[in-house]
């Protein structure tokens, strides 16, 4: 939403200048549905379209591209059309908002008549890509949501079973005799595996909400940069528990191998100044 809002400020006046064309050469002979329904013939954006009367009544069902919905047919517009106003131009354009019925970027545009008026909502996405303002394919775009889908899922699949594997490493602790002399090790395992477990579910619930359920155009800054962020936290708090669980094993075995548990703490050392250093830098640029 945020990109096709940016976009389309840059090019406000050639978009609405081509939504009063498009809609103001559309003179359709009745308001019956063949003749309303011409008008997505040759524009390819508009998704909906229908009557409003003089006195603000809906007087026909809301046409749809796909389907129609009768049930609007007679609803009260008096509120919607207090914003609009004819005085500067011929044919109002509304703001860019989401629609209640698609849940996409939209604009509507209304043109009065002698008898009244006519609106059509005209799917923002569409409407950039026909005018070349912005490349979008619907193909991809499918294959992308079945191939991020899939992945998401599989990965949900795996940190599941890493959450149970890790309950079941401190269940088989508690109850096995032959386990008890390894306490430190069998714990330490245990939250290794279920916090990576939990990172990596975290990562499939971003992938899946933001790029198949509630797929937007935000790519790139706000989204990537917070699951990044959630992922390396997850990855440097199992790592920070292995170096402590190193240090012990070292500490308990032999303390000739201590170097080794330093190398694996200045290696989480810095993996969280290089973490810190990558929320600055997007804040920065956010900002």
């Amino acid at each position: 939403m945020k990109r096709v809002i940016t976009i389309y400020t840059e090019h406000k006046n050639t978009i609405q200048f081509y939504l009063r064309t498009s809609l103001g050469s559309f003179h359709p002979i009745s308001h019956e549905r063949n003749d309303m329904k011409r008008f997505f013939e040759f524009e390819k954006a508009a998704e909906i379209i229908y009557a409003v009367s003089a006195k603000f009544i809906q007087s026909t069902p809301s046409y749809g591209r796909k389907e129609d919905d009768e049930s609007r047919q007679g609803a009260d517009k008096s509120f919607y059309f207090k914003w609009v106003s004819f005085v500067d131009e011929p044919i109002h354009i509304s703001n860019p908002y989401l629609h209640h019925m698609t849940g996409r970027p939209t604009l509507t545009a209304v043109k009065q008549e002698e008898s009244g008026y006519l609106v059509a909502d005209f799917d923002m996405l569409k409407l950039l890509e026909d005018l070349r303002l912005i490349e979008h394919n619907s193909f991809v775009e499918k294959i992308n949501k079945i191939v991020m889908g899939l992945g998401g899922s599989l990965l949900g699949i795996v940190s599941v079973f890493l959450i149970l594997y890790g309950a079941y490493i401190f269940g088989a602790m508690l109850f096995a005799s032959h386990l008890q002399n390894e306490v430190m090790h069998e714990i330490f395992t245990s939250i290794i595996s279920i916090t990576i477990g939990l990172a990596i579910y975290d990562l499939a619930k971003t992938m899946i909400e933001n790029e198949v359920l509630y797929k937007s155009l935000e790519y790139g800054n706000d989204v990537q940069s917070k699951a990044l962020s959630k992922f390396l936290t997850s990855i440097i708090i199992a790592l920070s528990i292995e170096s402590l669980m190193a240090v012990f094993k070292i500490v308990l075995d032999d303390y000739s191998k201590i170097i080794n548990a330093f190398y694996l703490i200045v290696g989480v050392t810095m993996l969280i100044v290089g973490t810190g250093i990558y929320n600055y830098l997007s804040r920065q640029n956010k900002g």
